[in-house]
């Protein structure tokens, strides 16, 4: 009796203090949460967390993605923070009392300025007393993932003659937001992983008298910054695979069109084969193992085999033609090219001293190798299974992950140089805003020379599990048409020259599993745009990127994911840049970063920015300065964030001393025309008196060059913009790139040509 007396009392003395704390310590109620969950649910990695004064006033500016962000900011400060919220989420009710019991101070809204005045006056005198606060400029939780406006700057919230730390800090969550608030109701998002990842990076103090806009860019260059070096848990792409081939080996990741499948666990013996008769091959000291393939089942399991030995795929961009790709690759050093007789004899080339033919490497393969690989597969651990088939390359993600040649659009092909954290970093940022689920599946369409085929279609699948179904020829309409039907297609990227096509061969039903339709490369048409709408009931998402970026930088997200594909914001946009990517625009002059609406030279920072080009130090340089990729892109942000491109650096004349944008004239013309494909390629060329004129190649028979310079004049073009009728010149097809896009440098030759 004696002994239960005391347990009796010491239970009570506990729930005593329990409650004491509850009550009169709201932050260390916090704190305890917070250690609960962190060695449960949530895996948190601070950055910057010396950056939190101990003392003094302290003013927290941080973007805001889900509920929890409150426990995780507290978690951070070593003192109490009173958290400033919207009027609107405080009288959300499901969670009107964990607001209450944390003291929040209550942002009233614009149009009640007397209130908006007492909550300046009750923000100012805490900082007096030395407290911290938090503010979300933002005025609510992200509705996409990515940043929203900001509101208002810090400065009106600050005392008169007191010194406040403003430390701007950036919450990063890498698989997703948990619970949001969807049009006045909780919204839940299960991770795909637990733990849950998150990242807060807390930045150095900033100056009170930054603008709305330039706290905004603060915060998105903290995000980039944080998802610079590699992530917890990150692997390399081919590792990804197999350990995800060890858990799943019945299920398919990569299809072909033409119903072809193969399983995971045959995949894994496949390229564990080949990476053994690519060690065998004499390589050269370049490490790069050529790969001229269609896309197909084959060439997913070629790509893991190089992967697997240790080396890095080059893949050869076919639809440069013979002599420019195997030149661009001879300059790369690459002396083993992996390609198929069947598809050379397909392309119509002649064998090159470089090729080794898949054929041959397939009779040379033993039942007795084939066992060996099974068994090997079958048996060993998953780790150790990458260490024996990978040992320098499987837990690397810094090693190169492939060897890519730029489009060459506007010049002789570059090497770019991008490793697995490039990778990784760009789909998992384009995983966290797509709303994946088991039920997704992806086109293959685009080829895997191109870099959002190998990000997308190839890297992506590998990692999730995704299943990808191999279209051979991108051009192909009526097969993806197909494939799209058959295989209940969910997801579909496509240049718009390519999604034309596509509309063309579709009927309605036929494309009734889509639920998300990507776009890039090219100006996404208005007239495209209704059209698809009109089919589909979808709208078409525009995104921007580059080879050189791994390549996705933004895509047009609506603000809430709960209606993705089916709404979109901001028509004409690019879109916002995806989580952990910063973009910038500055002074192509002074290189000083500009304010919202201001044109300038685009700049992107993340880790996505690629490695560089191969062999050539003096480009690198020229395009990679102070962890910022110059894109060459002019463009412009709004207060939104929202980025706007007005055309290339090289798409551009100057005239009379004015620089006049190539594609904006395209669009005036497209628009007059009222046609949905492209028929008409702005260029320039040399004029001695004017310094160039512009030349506007055409395609239909039916376009009157004096009706439409008629019409331009008025439009009320500047008359700089507005192309003489004698420098319109008919050909029979635009020069298109294999990826869609325009050919610059073979119309500029057609230009001089003149």
């Amino acid at each position: 009796m004696h002994w239960d007396s005391i347990l009796a009392a010491v239970l009570s003395l506990a729930v005593v203090i329990g409650l004491l704390i509850f009550f009169l310590k709201p932050h260390w109620t916090l704190k305890i949460i917070v250690w609960l969950l962190r060695h449960t649910v949530v895996n948190l990695r601070v950055i910057g967390g010396a950056n939190i004064p101990e003392s003094g006033p302290v003013l927290i500016v941080s973007n805001h993605v889900s509920l929890i962000d409150l426990l995780l900011i507290q978690s951070i400060s070593p003192r109490p923070v009173r958290f400033m919220i919207q009027q609107e989420v405080l009288e959300f009710v499901p969670t009107r009392f964990i607001f209450w019991y944390l003291g929040v101070i209550k942002v009233p809204n614009l149009r009640r300025p007397k209130a908006m005045q007492r909550f300046f006056e009750r923000s100012r005198a805490e900082l007096r007393k030395g407290g911290v606060l938090c503010l979300f400029p933002e005025g609510g939780i992200s509705g996409n993932g990515g940043l929203m406006r900001f509101k208002s700057g810090v400065a009106p919230l600050l005392p008169a003659g007191v010194q406040v730390s403003v430390i701007p800090v950036r919450i990063g969550m890498l698989w997703g937001r948990l619970f949001t608030i969807f049009r006045g109701k909780l919204k839940y998002q299960k991770p795909r992983t637990l733990p849950v990842q998150f990242n807060l990076n807390i930045g150095d103090p900033v100056s009170p008298e930054l603008s709305a806009f330039q706290l905004r860019q603060r915060i998105s260059e903290l995000g980039a910054e944080a998802e610079m070096g590699p992530q917890p848990n990150e692997v390399p792409i081919h590792t990804a695979f197999a350990l995800r081939a060890k858990r799943h080996p019945f299920a398919v990741t990569y299809y072909d069109a033409d119903g072809t499948r193969v399983t995971n666990f045959e995949m894994l013996v496949r390229a564990a084969i080949l990476s053994k008769k690519i060690r065998a091959l004499d390589i050269g000291e370049s490490g790069y193992v050529g790969v001229l393939m269609p896309n197909c089942t084959v060439l997913a399991s070629l790509m893991l085999g190089v992967m697997y030995s240790d080396r890095t795929p080059a893949v050869i961009n076919f639809s440069a033609g013979a002599d420019v790709a195997l030149e661009a690759a001879r300059r790369a050093g690459i002396s083993v090219i992996l390609t198929s007789r069947k598809f050379l004899a397909k392309l119509g080339w002649e064998a090159a001293p470089e090729m080794v033919f898949l054929e041959d490497i397939a009779k040379s393969v033993t039942k007795r190798e084939k066992k060996r690989a099974a068994l090997r597969i079958l048996l060993l651990p998953r780790r150790m299974l990458v260490r024996r088939l990978a040992p320098l390359s499987g837990f690397n993600v810094q090693r190169q992950a492939v060897l890519l040649f730029s489009s060459g659009s506007t010049g002789r092909p570059k090497a770019v140089m991008l490793t697995h954290r490039n990778i990784n970093c760009d789909l998992w940022a384009f995983w966290r805003v797509i709303v994946w689920s088991k039920a997704d599946r992806i086109v293959g369409n685009l080829p895997l020379f191109h870099a959002y085929g190998f990000t997308v279609e190839f890297a992506f699948p590998a990692m999730s599990g995704t299943p990808t179904v191999y279209v051979v020829n991108p051009l192909d309409s009526a097969g993806v048409v197909k494939a799209i039907e058959e295989f209940n297609i969910t997801i579909l990227t496509a240049t718009p020259t390519f999604l034309q096509n596509y509309i063309r061969k579709a009927k309605p039903e036929q494309l009734r599993p889509l639920r998300l339709v990507i776009t890039g490369a090219e100006k996404l048409r208005p007239e495209l745009a209704a059209k698809f709408r009109a089919l589909t009931g979808l709208e078409i998402i525009e995104g921007y990127g580059c080879t050189e970026l791994s390549p996705i930088v933004t895509i047009n997200l609506c603000n809430s994911i709960f209606q993705l594909g089916r709404h979109a914001d901001h028509p004409g946009s690019i879109g916002t840049p995806l989580p952990g990517i910063h973009v910038r625009v500055v002074d192509p002059d002074t290189g000083f970063e500009l304010g919202p609406d201001q044109p300038g030279r685009m700049q992107v920072k993340s880790g996505i920015v690629m490695k560089g080009y191969l062999n050539d130090p003096e480009q690198t340089r020229n395009v990679l300065r102070d962890g910022y990729y110059d894109t060459g892109d002019i463009a412009r942000i709004d207060q939104d964030g929202y980025v706007y491109i007005t055309g290339r650096a090289s798409r551009f004349s100057k005239i009379g001393g004015e620089m006049v944008p190539h594609e904006l004239v395209e669009q005036a013309i497209a628009k007059i025309r009222g046609r949905e494909e492209r028929e008409v390629a702005v260029t320039g060329r040399g004029d001695a008196k004017r310094g160039e004129r512009l030349v506007v190649f055409y395609t239909p028979d039916d376009l009157d060059p004096a009706a439409i310079v008629e019409a331009l004049r008025g439009e009320k073009m500047p008359n700089l913009w507005i192309p003489k009728a004698e420098d319109f010149v008919k050909i029979d097809h635009l020069p298109l790139l294999g990826s869609g896009k325009l050919d610059l440098k073979k119309l500029r030759q057609l230009a001089d040509g003149l």
